[in-house]
């Protein structure tokens, strides 16, 4: 009989589902499942039981992806469907450590494939934690804010680095409606317009949020918890596809600090999932070691 575990508390995962292909040295990997909603949901999964995800369905995501994600625990009952074909993308990886993105979804049907409030169903607001991952610009502007007013529940944020220029101050307005924010090294240099990280880390801090925590990927995070700023080294492991390292890092990292309320432990956590999610093309390393984990039990604290 598998282990019965009650973590006791419950997190959204706000974003989107997508079909992405990887470019890694010229060579293109097949289309895997991916979107920041389901790798930030399944990383969270390996974390506490209670994980909901939120995120628009298009006319031909594949219908078992969605029985998987139940399978291993994610809540995945009430997304909102939409009458238009799934995001695509192709990452493109280059030596230097950047990444190029190329949609081949344009804008308009981006933004109808992420969540606006009018999505958000009423029995999620009352969730301990709500994850927002990355989506189109028109919705974490609309959403953030929102929620601010609209629930009690502890709210992590993270952003894309496409739509930074020229919205700086409409950024810093949702940042300054989170409790947690989680950007990447080239969005915090570049919303902060400097490369001290820590420096950085206080800017953002200054405007709302208590935590910040800035990633870096293979050079691990900065966690700024109220005065105390801590480095936290990255696990490290040779990647197969770095797609949704980043969005796995913050479901990770926002189970595990609403579990234990211990921002340097939930990077830690964070880290692991991570190293997860880039061992296999899309969210099958996700969703294998969440099929690897305990079962739990449906019960509540």
């Amino acid at each position: 009989m598998p282990e019965q575990v009650m973590t006791g508390v419950s997190l959204v995962c706000v974003g989107n589902l997508t079909i992405d292909e990887a470019v890694h040295g010229g060579t293109r990997s097949e289309p895997a499942i991916g979107g920041d909603a389901a790798y930030a949901a399944l990383a969270a999964r390996l974390v506490i039981d209670d994980v909901r995800m939120l995120a628009p369905v298009g006319n031909d995501f594949p219908a078992p992806i969605l029985d998987s994600l139940r399978a291993r625990g994610v809540h995945a009952d009430e997304l909102p469907a939409r009458d238009i074909a799934t995001v695509r993308n192709i990452v493109t990886y280059h030596a230097d450590g950047s990444r190029t993105w190329k949609m081949l979804t344009s804008e308009e049907e981006f933004d109808a494939l992420s969540v606006y409030p009018s999505d958000v169903p009423a029995g999620l607001l009352s969730c301990d934690g709500m994850m927002l991952s990355a989506m189109s610009l028109d919705s974490q502007l609309a959403l953030t804010p929102w929620l601010r007013a609209n629930t009690t529940a502890t709210l992590y944020l993270d952003l894309q680095e496409d739509y930074l220029e020229g919205n700086r101050e409409a950024l810093f307005g949702i940042i300054a409606a989170c409790d947690v924010f989680l950007p990447s090294e080239i969005e915090a240099v570049t919303l902060a317009g400097t490369t001290d990280l820590a420096a950085a880390a206080r800017l953002f801090q200054a405007l709302g949020p208590s935590i910040v925590v800035i990633k870096r990927a293979e050079n691990g995070s900065i966690v700024l918890d109220g005065e105390t700023l801590t480095e936290v080294p990255a696990e490290t492991v040779v990647p197969v596809d770095s797609t949704g390292a980043g969005d796995a890092y913050c479901g990770a990292f926002a189970a595990t600090h609403l579990l234990t309320d211990d921002a340097v432990e939930a990077a830690r956590a964070a880290s692991r999932a991570a190293r997860v999610a880039i061992g296999a093309f899309g969210i099958t390393g996700l969703l294998d070691a969440a099929a690897r984990e305990p079962q739990v039990s449906e019960s509540r604290a």
